[in-house]
């Protein structure tokens, strides 16, 4: 049995801890620096070790000595100052607070391990023929081990949380799906025009009002919407009953990237040409909307997204709010700085509007 391990037997045990020099006799030695031996034990039972023989016990990766192993036992109860004082006068190597201590607890059998022994014990000397147990069953489990081993819940990776703990049977599924795919191979193809089976999007399309208090018209609204300039209706006119706006935008299906505005809707002969539509700027006029899908502005502002345009810091009509309508408010004369970023401002609520009805990409 290796040194360490039979002097923690014997310090558990109770057993006599004696030093010895020993020459052509065996002599007691009265301190450490005269002893070349330990004696573990009494009678036919006890051990002589020699106090510089290399134990099992390493000390910053370097094995150590019974000597100072020994030493460090004597001075259990001693604080690690006068521990310390001690080695130094004896002569004897020392060790850090922290390997002592868990060096002293081990040896007392207070702890059932010690990271610095670097072998497994083996196991403990069997007693005398009177039948008595051998010294390991008599060692006290650890205290504090046995409070974290109370609270110990074993470690479960995702893949196993997931699995669960009952065992599922697949195969039915997979023959299921062999009996599917075998009736899917049977099955005729049904017969469906290409071109008819694609949706192709059509243009979307603005509608603007004509009144002659209008500021936005087909005549200045191709330049409000592209440049972000507000021209005055008066200043430029157009006899063109269709104006095309061009906007360019990957996110959007090219079809909506040329916006149709139209000023009336003697056109929509179709009902799709109503699904097309993405904005209706208005004066505020009822009459306006006779030929509407909706007559009613309270209800064709339910469904779509009406604008008014107007002056700022004009008297907005009082039916443009009970309307649902949205006002942009440009300025008088020659101050155009707040144009662009009116525009910009325009252009997120129609984008809101084109991705709703499916002319994202």
């Amino acid at each position: 049995m290796d040194a360490v391990a039979r002097l923690r037997q014997a310090i558990m045990a109770n057993e006599p801890v004696e030093l010895k020099t020993v020459g052509d006799v065996e002599t007691a030695a009265e301190t450490m620096k005269d002893a070349t031996h330990v004696r573990l034990g009494e009678g036919t039972a006890s051990a002589l070790y020699s106090l510089d023989a290399l134990t099992n016990f390493y000390n910053e990766d370097e094995q150590q000595t019974l000597r100072p192993v020994l030493f460090c036992w004597f001075h259990d109860k001693s604080s690690i100052v006068d521990y310390k004082t001690a080695c130094l006068e004896q002569g004897i190597a020392d060790f850090k607070f922290l390997v002592k201590a868990e060096l002293t607890t081990w040896l007392s059998g207070k702890s059932d391990l010690c990271k610095f022994i670097k072998t497994a014990e083996k196991d403990a000397l069997n007693t005398s023929e009177s039948g008595a147990e051998p010294a390991a069953k008599r060692q006290k489990a650890d205290p504090q081990l046995a409070r974290v081993m109370q609270h110990e819940v074993d470690s479960l990776d995702h893949n196993a949380a997931l699995r669960g703990t009952k065992n599922v049977m697949l195969r039915n599924l997979i023959s299921d799906a062999k009996k599917f795919t075998a009736q899917l191979k049977r099955a005729k193809p049904l017969k469906t025009n290409a071109r008819s089976s694609v949706l192709v999007k059509k243009q979307p399309i603005i509608i603007v009002l004509p009144a002659t208090t209008a500021l936005l018209s087909l005549s200045n609204i191709k330049e409000f919407l592209e440049e972000g300039r507000f021209v005055e209706p008066d200043l430029k006119r157009s006899e063109n009953n269709v104006v095309t706006i061009s906007r360019p935008l990957d996110r959007f299906v090219p079809a909506a990237q040329l916006i149709m505005v139209v000023d009336n809707v003697d056109l929509f002969t179709k009902p799709e040409y109503w699904d097309r539509v993405i904005a209706i700027f208005t004066t505020g006029q009822t009459w306006q909307f006779a030929k509407f899908k909706y007559s009613r502005p309270e209800v064709l502002f339910q469904h779509y997204h009406g604008f008014y345009v107007g002056y700022l810091g004009d008297i907005v009509p009082k039916q443009i709010a009970d309307w649902n309508v949205s006002v942009v408010s440009v300025d008088r004369g020659e101050k155009r700085f707040r144009d662009k970023m009116i525009v910009r401002d325009l252009w997120t609520q129609l984008d809101k509007t084109l991705a709703a009805k499916n002319y994202g990409v």
